[in-house]
């Protein structure tokens, strides 16, 4: 199935004069007003003098008017110089009760017909508020989406932070292009349930496939962790862009997760990315469209060192919530926590296992960089030390300004972290690398998020949904102690993932 196949028949193409978005306003009295005139209504019939009938439903929220001989109602007349123009004039607090609290109204003249309805974007926002307040209502866990999940550290955070406020969730659908970690998080990620939709193909290419949209379903929560090479001065110049939205595999993303957030209508928005994503294009697109769409979005940066995390990594976080309900992302109180070394995460490596290295090409590499005046620099840790630098994507490349450690007696010799040592300084357990392989392991934890920051924001955002439910005002988040040493209960026994039809 394809775009083409949703498109309207030949007949019906062929009834629509045209489409118009209408204010709606209000007379002196204060009474809800719509203003119709010109040659939109008399294409459609609707010429001065002309009778029509109206006639309201207030279930689908529509106002029609049909042309009838013995109408009840009259096209009043309106001059512009020499020219008549028909102009009708709705304003009457009961036919209009359908479109209280909005704004604008979609009009759709055809022959012998004009029809008025919420706009597109006014239906969503009110399906997305009755669906979340349905499913607080019933107590009954939300319903979670995520795109470019990867490992799924996010999805983790933001169910274990829900969890945290007293409410259950559920992950609905992922959307990962890589298979590796399809695969891993369907046996690794405690969030992963049979009900678990794994969508393994690039968002671009199902966002604009209306069937594969389709199969996706709607969700009270979105999460998502948009790829950011592009976004950073480094990942610039590495690839010589001159903006973010250059980069040729993931400039372009933020048009397929809008078109998959729209599909989906969730209630919450959670985006991470780098800070530099705060000054690209996308970031600006990506606000200004959900604020459209009917969302209060706002944007911080959670720091790892604020949270007692040992690795000192930084991520944006940008929140969209639907329009009514109130959060004050600023009043998130980070806490610290006990603090902790290095020293106690790290595994019992014996003084002679092969780990150890002199690393003498990336010494010469310092070396030459001093003598250059460049600024690169090793970063050597002992189990003293109270954080460490970020540990990236290519860790397992062994490059010289990643966090190495030092050997307990000889100073010649370094190692890298182990994927355990990795996934503990992050804060993530180390269950959801079992069975992988060290580059592999590096790879995913390198561009995973740290858990504890966006636990935190997650039991956040939960307190104001449960806030908006019971009627009161925006929660001042205050610290609370949120597990992090017992994983996730499971939802359901994984199954063997579900393709969705277009894969079938």
């Amino acid at each position: 199935m394809s775009l083409l196949d949703f498109r309207r028949s030949p007949q019906e193409e062929e009834k629509v004069q045209a489409l118009s978005v209408a204010r709606v306003g209000a007379d002196k009295r204060g009474t809800r007003r719509i203003w119709l005139e010109g040659r939109k209504l008399a294409r459609a019939g609707f010429v001065p003098a002309a009778r029509y009938q109206l006639s309201v439903d207030h279930d689908s929220r529509t106002v029609e008017l049909r042309l009838a001989a013995n109408g009840e109602r009259l096209v009043s007349r309106k001059a512009r110089g020499e020219e008549e123009l028909p102009v009708i004039d709705l304003a009457n607090g009961q036919v209009l009760q359908s479109f209280e609290g909005l704004e604008t109204v979609k009009v759709r003249f055809e022959n012998g017909a004009v029809i008025i309805t919420p706009t597109a974007t006014d239906l969503r926002r009110l399906e997305r508020a009755a669906r979340l307040r349905s499913r607080l209502d019933g107590q009954q866990p939300l319903h979670v989406g995520s795109v470019s999940t990867g490992l799924g550290v996010l999805a983790r955070a933001m169910h274990e932070g829900l969890q945290a406020a007293g409410l259950d969730s559920e992950l609905l659908f992922s959307v990962e292009i890589e298979s590796t970690y399809v695969e891993q998080c369907a046996k690794a990620n405690p969030v992963w349930g049979s009900k678990t939709i794994a969508v393994e193909a690039p968002m671009q290419e199902i966002a604009f496939d209306a069937a594969a949209l389709l199969a996706l379903p709607k969700v009270e929560v979105l999460e998502a962790g948009l790829p950011c090479v592009g976004a950073s001065l480094a990942g610039r110049a590495k690839k010589s862009l001159a903006k973010a939205e250059d980069d040729p595999k993931a400039g372009h993303l933020v048009a397929g997760f809008l078109a998959i957030a729209a599909a989906v209508n969730p209630a919450v928005i959670l985006i991470e990315n780098v800070p530099a994503y705060m000054n690209t294009a996308s970031f600006s697109i990506l606000s200004n469209q959900l604020t459209e769409w009917g969302y209060d979005v706002q944007s911080t940066i959670l720091r790892g060192a604020d949270y007692g995390c040992l690795e000192h990594r930084d991520r944006m976080a940008l929140v969209a919530v639907t329009h009514g309900v109130e959060f004050d992302i600023q009043s998130l109180v980070a806490d610290r926590g006990e603090p902790q070394l290095l020293g106690s995460v790290l595994e019992d490596v014996p003084d002679d296992s092969p780990l150890w290295s002199p690393m003498a090409y990336l010494r010469d590499k310092e070396d030459r960089d001093i003598a250059a005046g460049k600024g690169f620099r090793m970063q050597v840790y002992g189990p003293d030390a109270p954080s460490v630098a970020v540990l990236g994507r290519g860790y397992a490349k062994v490059r010289s300004t990643e966090p190495k450690l030092q050997h307990p007696t000889d100073p010649a010799l370094l190692r890298q972290l182990t994927p355990a040592e990795h996934a503990r300084v992050k804060g993530i357990s180390e269950k959801m690398i079992e069975g992988l392989g060290i580059t592999a392991a590096h790879e995913m934890l390198g561009q995973s998020i740290l858990p504890k920051p966006f636990r935190a924001l997650a039991r956040h955002l939960g307190d104001a949904l449960q806030a908006w439910q019971a009627g009161v005002g925006v929660p001042k988040a205050a610290p609370r102690a949120i597990a992090i040493d017992q994983p996730a209960p499971r939802i359901k026994p994984v199954r063997e993932l579900a393709p969705l039809p277009l894969f079938a």
